[in-house]
């Protein structure tokens, strides 16, 4: 139909699509539509109708657009599973893509930002919806003053009224949970929100490296609840360390570890340093134009030093799986100097071929570009090696 409005519909509405439309004389379906079967059908009315996905987070390298391949892939591969090891979560896109009742996904990350996020859409722990319904309406008609949020980002990637409201919503959830009064994936819940909330409206393209000069900046940051009404999450594991020693602590054997480690010189901790900054809420001293922290360093990956096929032998070799994945984006030399990868495709292959059996699959994909680089024949390759 020509004015149909094209949306993601959530797979909890569809058995209540048809009747819906038809008993409304509805001609098609809209976000309109979403609503009137949410506030009108008994199972949904105790879920909020507007949330945040685990992938409206913008982030670079997000495999959001390739799930379905790498899903189709493991299972031409692999077949059944039951235990999946997302060991460079970033945003937590792909755990979530495999969470289900009959799978124990373990979810990790160096940076302390992305735990916070694993840990409130992915993690076991309870919550009170009451508790977390009363603190996003007084967030979101907080006033707010002055801080250290506001100091450093304010005028630059928020407005300044913005900057204090973000701010002064960081600090009230931690004085809420220094006086016990919520648990920590209640505080994980309420960072990350306020971490979408401010991702969808802050002056960059994606990422925090820089802000854009001379644009209106938005006062409209409103948090919502995560989408996080489902009984998944009942064996998950979530960790903040690095994948290298990932499983020193795990201790025990798992079917699938899944890598998508950095590819190139772009340190994440740089590339989010606002986002890192404000889920820790160390406030420490910053530098340069972004105020990036001067201590992000201690953040760094190694995957984008030019020992980054060492270091990723090393991680195949301490792995306990059945299946070892590699996800891997194949820019080689075809982008500027810090989006070239840091891994060859041969060396990957000699790496992975030493450990197991190899079977590589691709898909043609655009990449991330800042636009100063052409680039042509853009691939995809996902390595599945059964390990020795």
């Amino acid at each position: 139909m020509k004015n149909e409005i094209k949306i993601t519909i959530d797979d909890l509405y569809l058995k209540h699509l048809d009747a819906n439309m038809q008993k409304n004389n509805l001609p098609s379906y809209s976000k309109t539509v979403e609503k009137l079967i949410h506030d009108s059908t008994d199972e949904f009315k105790g879920i909020p109708f507007d949330k945040f996905s685990i992938n409206n987070r913008r982030y670079m390298g997000s495999k959001a657009k390739l799930l379905e391949f790498i899903s189709n892939s493991i299972n031409e591969v692999i077949g059944s599973y039951s235990s999946f090891v997302d060991i460079f979560s970033g945003t937590g896109v792909v755990g979530n893509y495999f969470n289900n009742t009959n799978t124990k996904v373990i979810s990790n990350d160096l940076l302390y930002s992305n735990y916070i996020t694993n840990y409130a859409f992915l993690s076991h722990e309870s919550f009170n919806y009451n508790k977390i319904d009363c603190c996003i309406n007084e967030f979101n008609n907080i006033k707010g003053k002055e801080n250290y949020f506001s100091k450093h980002f304010g005028d630059k990637f928020f407005s300044k009224d913005t900057a204090k409201k973000i701010g002064t919503i960081r600090e009230n959830i931690e004085k809420l949970y220094k006086k016990n009064e919520i648990n920590f994936r209640e505080r994980a819940i309420l960072i990350t929100s306020l971490i979408y909330a401010s991702d969808k409206i802050a002056n960059t393209c994606g990422h925090y490296d820089a802000y854009r000069e001379n644009i209106d900046l938005k006062d409209d940051i409103f948090l919502k609840h995560l989408d996080i009404f489902h009984d998944k999450n009942s064996n998950n594991e979530i960790y903040n360390t690095d994948s290298n020693i990932l499983f020193e602590q795990l201790n025990y054997n798992v079917d699938i570890v899944y890598a998508d480690p950095p590819y190139n010189s772009r340190q994440y901790s740089s590339l989010y340093h606002l986002v890192e900054n404000l889920a820790r809420w160390e406030k420490p001293d910053v530098e340069g134009k972004a105020s990036k922290m001067k201590n992000r360093k201690e953040l760094n990956s190694k995957y984008c030093n030019k020992t980054a096929i060492e270091t990723f032998e090393e991680l195949i070799s301490n792995v306990k799986a059945k299946y070892f994945i590699l996800s891997y984006s194949n820019m080689g030399i075809k982008g500027n100097d810090r989006s070239n990868a840091r891994m060859s495709e041969d060396d990957i292959k000699r790496v992975m071929r030493n450990k197991g059996k190899l079977i590589i699959k691709e898909m043609s994909h655009q990449p991330f570009s800042t636009g100063k680089s052409k680039i042509d024949d853009h691939k995809e390759l996902l390595f599945i090696c059964e390990l020795k």
